[in-house]
């Protein structure tokens, strides 16, 4: 897997942005060293740090962590290849670069892990995406349905734009939305850990899929004409359905 020109290999398994290579002593040092670490970021698995960077603004430290099963086996051990923060990285990237808001991963970071070096850890750090909430927030707040239905359609913009560029986004759910200041602003969309960037756009299965998982995480907020039903309609309203 190639990795993207705005980043440099400086060393076997850091790879970090053009520009933030002094920084990369300071990323390893905030990165959690165990998967049950307190994380200054709510919900998700795993632990996250908030650090500083040299320009003034702030960033993530990310460490991987397995949930269910493989939690229970592996904790922060991984096996797959291409490493699993590059896979991320390069999916990311190429969401920015088809006009989607998602986080700048600034460094892509793995280490050897037992037993003898055939398993690895892993670590992302990506630039802070502040002056935005949680699409949950704003769902919840919204006074009336027409609001609801626009923040929805908010995210389905994006998403159909990450469809369009080849991008099959299989986590996602309102934990992984950011929105602005109202529906008009773009929404941003997070964790591209077990995203895949393919050559065409993304076909209806999949797109299906995606629609499912959205439609039950806002379902489970419990909001007034957002069941099950009512969510996969606010969806298909705004474009994220079979017959888009």
């Amino acid at each position: 897997m190639r990795v993207p020109e705005e980043f440099v290999v400086l060393g076997e398994g850091i790879v970090v942005r053009r520009g933030h290579e002094r920084q990369v002593d300071a990323f390893l040092a905030a990165a959690p060293r165990r998967a049950g670490d307190a994380s200054d970021v709510p919900g998700g698995r795993g632990a996250t740090r908030r650090i500083a960077l040299d320009d003034g603004g702030a960033a993530y430290v990310r460490r991987y962590v397995h949930g269910g099963l493989l939690g229970a086996l592996l904790g922060d051990r991984y096996w797959e290849r291409p490493v699993r923060p590059l896979r991320e990285l390069v999916a990311t990237e190429a969401a920015r670069r088809a006009g989607v808001v998602a986080p700048e991963v600034l460094a892509a970071l793995t280490e050897p892990a037992p037993p003898a070096g055939l398993l690895y850890r892993a670590v992302l750090v990506t630039r802070a995406l502040d002056g935005r909430g949680a699409l949950a927030d704003a769902l919840r707040t919204a006074t009336d349905e027409t609001t609801r239905h626009a923040w929805i359609a908010c995210t389905v913009r994006a998403v159909r734009r990450l469809h369009a560029a080849g991008i099959h986004h299989p986590d996602l759910n309102v934990a992984n939305v950011l929105v602005g200041a109202s529906p008009d602003d773009e929404a941003a969309l997070l964790d591209f850990d077990r995203a895949r960037v393919g050559r065409s756009p993304v076909g209806a299965v999949r797109i299906a899929l995606e629609r499912r998982r959205l439609s039950r995480s806002i379902a489970k907020l419990g909001l007034p004409g957002l069941d099950r039903a009512g969510a996969g309609a606010a969806l298909d309203a705004a474009g994220l359905g079979a017959s888009a």
